[in-house]
């Protein structure tokens, strides 16, 4: 079904957040939907993606448009899925993709879940994994574009801090909170006190990872993408 059908019309707060990365207060954010889409897109061994926590499916449109297959699970039917399942519950049949990825999605987790969710994705991958997740050290970004007639000039510069990271994320409160809620918050955010990025990429690699490469958005820093390959 059309969007605009689906949601009642384009004036209604469910259409609005649905339409939300194309919001002027995100446009940080929005350099993040094409870091999402630069591997999948790029790589030439990728013909075939899998994403968990896929939400809006901007990264899914996207892709396919440059015909590549995409297949996206959520755990909520809100914003038409292609499956509608958790991570761990999406049943492992065999089918496998190039790449695997879930964006923003693992931190919603407790941190101790997250060596099965990453195993549980990857056996479906045939070579990498790709993620974001939540960066909470500091970071300084420096933006600088100059145009003259016959002159151009442009230049970021960005800088992130493990050593700036603000307290840890109480989680008492969320292990109180009813199972249908426990999902909706932050668990844990790289950068924080106990989980430096050397961490958090050495607890992935511990789950059958290389680590390939990883990037901030330097626009909007607190998110954080990793690009691992499976050992086979």
């Amino acid at each position: 079904m059309n969007p605009i059908d689906r949601f009642k019309g384009k004036h209604t707060s469910d259409y609005r957040y649905f339409a939300n990365d194309f919001s002027e207060i995100r446009m940080r954010q929005w350099l993040s939907v094409w870091m999402q889409a630069s591997p999948s897109i790029c790589r030439e061994d990728v013909h075939s993606v899998l994403e968990f926590g896929g939400g809006r499916d901007v990264t899914r449109s996207i892709v396919r448009q440059f015909g590549i297959e995409y297949f996206s699970v959520d755990m909520s039917s809100r914003f038409f899925p292609d499956h509608v399942s958790s991570i761990l519950d999406f049943p492992f049949e065999g089918r496998m993709y190039d790449l695997v990825c879930s964006f923003q999605c693992l931190e919603h987790n407790p941190y101790e879940d997250v060596p099965a969710l990453i195993k549980h994705m990857s056996a479906f991958s045939r070579k990498y994994l790709h993620i974001s997740v939540p960066y909470n050290g500091a970071s300084f970004t420096f933006d600088i574009t100059l145009r003259l007639p016959k002159f151009e000039f442009s230049y970021t510069f960005s800088k992130v801090l493990d050593n700036f990271g603000g307290k840890r994320i109480d989680v008492k409160p969320l292990k109180e909170r009813p199972p249908e809620k426990k999902h909706l918050a932050h668990w844990w955010e790289v950068g924080r006190p106990g989980l430096s990025k050397k961490k958090f990429v050495r607890d992935i690699e511990e789950c059958g990872l290389t680590h390939i490469e990883s990037k901030h958005n330097p626009l909007f820093p607190h998110h954080l993408f990793l690009l691992f390959e499976k050992i086979n």
